[in-house]
Parts: structure tokens; sequence; C-alpha cells
């Protein structure tokens, strides 16, 4: 359950104490105390959508003092920032800026930031001639990351307007070119390992959905020297524009690595779960539900509106999602190597079992009226055409951190830390 949520049911079971005491009430009159006269008070978060968006070091002078929970990019490459509740903005963004050029070797520019509670007006008037629009929201309302369709699009155009305008224009393309290219072993002398005998289902992988990535590949290790210390990255490709054309107009994927932990309590699906449900893995949502402390990026192109997928409402509590969404596949472009990569919190367990799937899902923010992301995507799960391509199935027992190699038509292949082109651990 998030913190937001504790604090929610807090106020819930305040308001039933009046029936509970009502006996004791009749024998020594006291005051009455109603629901109504509980304030039911929300935490407030303030997202601030830049017209120009804002190089790292101008954040740290106009945010200094104020606590961001999300600090986002877009363009050529896009992602997110989330530092977790409490950390203030000059240690976000130097976490941040660590981050992203250690991925792809050049910092971003931020379009959109989300602070944690009210930011003072004299703040936003100093802000007024950069900022297009500063709105207050609950901390846990869904609304906080929706965004009237076209706005990614305008702040990718924005954005590359700034690059241009500070010379950085040419680096960020040659950092997105070099993110087009497939891992390199670094001992090519290994061999990828087979599945183990007796480890679950290791029938080949269905060829039927030709929607799905022609070839994918999960790595996942721990980097001492992040602030994140989990890491995991992914790759894939689509073979051919007909196989895009095959999600059909108004669906889009998600890219699916569960982690499980079968000994968790299961009796109610999440938001209800333990705080466990959300540290007991390898890696962890150190606060739960949307504002969990973790970076990620991606190289898909702005016009597919890639998302983070933070909307775990009704997952099962043994199961703990590290996924990135796109909006828009049909928008990809065939022979294209795509990657994203997620920092991650250091959880409770030196290793978790792990599921990895691609997923064809209903587009359900343009009926709304959004840009994809994770709170409006897949709401009509039951739409024809929907449909899961299992890369690693659960039952094989498979670990991380290693490593894993998929192609559409075949069984998937595992590999340990340190061989091939999977990173070794640090």
């Amino acid at each position: 359950m998030s913190l937001w949520a504790t604090a929610a049911v807090g106020c819930l079971s305040l308001a039933v104490l009046p029936a509970t005491t009502a006996a004791a009430q009749a024998e020594e009159p006291a005051p009455t105390v109603t629901a109504t006269s509980i304030p039911q008070v929300q935490p407030k978060v303030t997202r601030l959508l830049f017209t120009v968006p804002q190089t790292l070091d101008e954040l740290k002078v106009s945010l200094a003092g104020l606590n961001p929970l999300l600090l986002r990019y877009t363009g050529d490459f896009g992602g997110g920032s989330q530092p977790g509740p409490g950390v203030p903005a000059d240690q976000a963004i130097e976490n941040m800026r660590k981050g992203v050029t250690e991925e792809y070797g050049v910092e971003p520019l931020v379009f959109l930031v989300v602070i944690d509670g009210e930011v003072p007006a004299d703040r936003l008037t100093d802000l007024a001639p950069v900022l297009s629009q500063s709105q207050v929201f609950d901390s846990d309302s869904p609304a906080v990351e929706e965004l009237p369709l076209g706005t990614l699009e305008q702040a990718a155009t924005a954005t590359t307007e700034r690059e241009q305008l500070l010379g950085r224009r040419a680096a960020v393309l040659a950092a997105v070119e070099a993110s087009h290219q497939e891992p390199v072993p670094a001992d090519s002398g290994t061999t990828q390992e087979p599945a183990p005998d007796g480890q679950g289902d290791v029938t080949p992988a269905n060829i039927g959905n030709t929607w799905a990535p022609v070839s994918a590949e999960m790595q996942a290790y721990r980097y001492s020297a992040s602030s994140k210390p989990r890491h995991f990255r992914h790759y894939m490709s689509w073979g051919s524009s007909s196989d895009l054309a095959a999600f059909g107009d108004d669906f889009g994927y998600e890219h699916n690595l569960s982690l499980y932990n079968y000994d968790l309590v299961d009796i109610f699906p999440r938001p209800y779960c333990a705080d466990s449900a959300y540290t007991e893995f390898w890696a962890a949502w150190s606060t739960g539900f949307k504002w969990n402390a973790v970076d990620y990026g991606w190289n898909y192109p702005s016009a597919a509106v890639a998302y983070w997928d933070w909307d775990d409402t009704t997952d099962s509590c043994q199961k703990l999602d590290f996924s990135v969404g796109v909006g828009y596949p049909k928008k990809l472009t065939a022979g294209v190597t795509y990657n994203f990569w997620i920092h991650a919190e250091k959880g409770a367990k030196s290793v978790s079992p792990y599921g990895l799937a691609g997923q064809k899902l209903s587009n359900d923010c343009n009926d709304a009226g959004m840009d994809p992301g994770s709170s409006c995507m897949g709401l009509n799960y039951t739409r024809a055409g929907s449909a899961t391509e299992l890369m690693v199935n659960s039952s094989r027992g498979w670990t991380v951190p290693s490593c894993a190699e998929w192609v559409r038509g075949g069984s998937p292949t595992a590999s340990s830390n340190g061989t091939g082109t999977c990173p070794a651990n640090s």
C-alpha cells in the first residue's frame, strides 16, 4: 500500500471511532465527534510543465529547497527520474545527471517536474517566463500523469529547439545512434547456457503473435556505484513493417519484467498489499505505488510515446513489475534496436525468480484525449486483439541478477553475469 493510501486508511479509521465508543459516551457525556468533523486531508503535489525545457543546472537554481518527486524528459531519447519522497532538489538532480549520462553520455533537458507539496507563489512568479502550466493535484490522483493529447510531441519539439540553441544537438544525435547498437559481448569465447533440465515449461515460444518483437534481450545486474544499484536493461527489435502493422489501430505495447516472491501473503491484490510486497524482492519500490524511487529511460522515438508502467492496481502481492510501455508501437521502425533501462533501489532478497513477457493492450488514453500513460492504457483488458507473448516463463525458475535472450519461435537462453553480453555485478 502506498504512503498516501496508508494516510487515507488512517483517516478512515478515525472516522469510525465515534461508533465504537457510543456506549462509553452514554455513560459519560463528551463532545460528539463525527466523521464530517475530521479533516480528510490528502497530500498535495504540484505539476510544473515547462514551455522551455530546462537544463539540470537551471533546475538546481529554480527548485532549490523543494523536493521533486518526478523529473521527466523527452525528445530523441526520453524517460524520467523519481528520487522518492524527501530527497532535496540538488541531490535528486545530481543523481539524475549521473544516471542518464551513464546510459546515454549526454544530459537531458527536463520538460516536466512534479513537486512534493504546493509551490510557493513567489517561486512560480520566478518561473513564469519558462513555465507553461502549474497545477496542484492530490498526490495519489492518476490525473497527475495525464497530459492532453499531443503534449509530449510538443515537448519533444521544444527540446530539439533548445538543444540546437545550446549547441547540444550533434551530441544528442550521436548518443541516440550509438544506443541503437546491439550489445557487444565482453567475452566472445563464452556461450549462453541452456535452460536447466526439469525447470518448468521449455517448449518453443509462440510464433503466432506477429506483433511481438522478433528478438529481445534482458540484462539485470548490480551496480553499487549507483544511488539505485539494481540495474535492468532491455533490447528489442521488430523484423518487418508488417510485424509492426500487426498491432492494428489503437493498441499499445508493454515489455513486462515481473519479479516473484511466493512467500508473500496474497489474500487481496494491490493496492491492498503489505509494505513487504514492494521490498521483498531483488529490486524494490521502496515507497510503493506511484512515487517509488526509480530512474528509467529509452531510445524509442518521441512520436511512439513511451511511458513508465507504474500502475500496479489488481496485480498480485507476490509480483513486482519493472516495465515500460509504448503507446503507438506502429510508429517504431523495423530493423532498429530499441532499448530501455531501469535503475531501482536494492530489495531485501539476494535473488528473485522472474518472468518476461510482451503485451499488446488497448490504447484507451486517446479515447480520453490524453497522451499514453500507465493509468489509462489497457483499461479495456477484454478487448478483442489483446494478447500476451511469453518470452521467459516464470515456471522456469530463472532468477535475477542474470541475463536472457529470446528469438521469436524459439526457446530463451540464459547467461550468467560477466559472460557474453551479460554485464558483471559490481
